[in-house]
């Protein structure tokens, strides 16, 4: 569960990143800022868009992670997903494969939907992400500050995004504070994520 806000002005990221800035909703620690270079990918027939799913390998720093997203829901900038994430080798990255999520029960349907047949890369995003993860006392969650690109074979998109996403306790509060940093600096709620606008570009290119 996470909310996602566009960042109409770049010129406010220096204001809107301090750590005062969320502090006045609990403690803030975990500060870090890791580069993030990620391929998406699926099979050639689109198997995975088509069951509303996105798989990619992402570097976080020096760390291939592989993730796997489906059912999204998104309102009003809050998106509630199934989400599963696995540490991989740099070996593990030479050929792509969904195999290593088949202990989960829930990602069984999509590893037989792909079958054998194999993944090609669909896009890439590249963009460092600052962090800091506050305790509100009763909930838990991390700001992520994303500025970078989105690389497709039609064009490339701007980056400029702040996600709050819960970790533990209320959701309610986490909208409550999400809406209240949205309304100090003009933020404007997510509607679509880094993949789905990737998806457009290299759709409507194809038109």
């Amino acid at each position: 569960i996470e909310l996602k806000y566009g960042i109409p002005d770049p010129g406010i990221i220096d204001s809107l990143w301090k750590e005062e800035v969320f502090s006045r909703y609990g403690s803030v620690d975990k500060k870090t800022t890791i580069p993030m270079l990620a391929t998406y990918y699926d099979t050639k027939a689109g198997d995975l868009r088509k069951a509303d799913a996105a798989f990619r390998i992402r570097k976080e720093g020096d760390q291939p992670v592989a993730t796997l997203k489906w059912n999204d829901s998104v309102k009003e900038g809050l998106f509630e997903r199934e989400e599963l994430n696995i540490n991989l080798t740099d070996s593990d990255c030479e050929t792509p494969t969904l195999s290593k999520f088949i202990e989960s029960e829930s990602a069984c349907a999509l590893i037989e939907k792909v079958g054998d047949r194999p993944l090609v890369p669909v896009l890439k995003t590249d963009f460092t992400r600052k962090t800091m993860r506050i305790d509100t006392g009763t909930t838990i969650f991390e700001a992520d500050l994303d500025v970078g690109s989105i690389i497709t074979s039609a064009k490339n998109l701007d980056i400029c995004e702040l996600e709050i996403e819960l970790y533990s306790g209320s959701r309610d509060e986490l909208v409550s504070i999400g809406e209240d940093i949205a309304e100090r600096f003009g933020l404007v709620p997510g509607l679509k994520s880094k993949y789905q606008r990737g998806i457009e570009a290299v759709e409507s290119a194809d038109e």
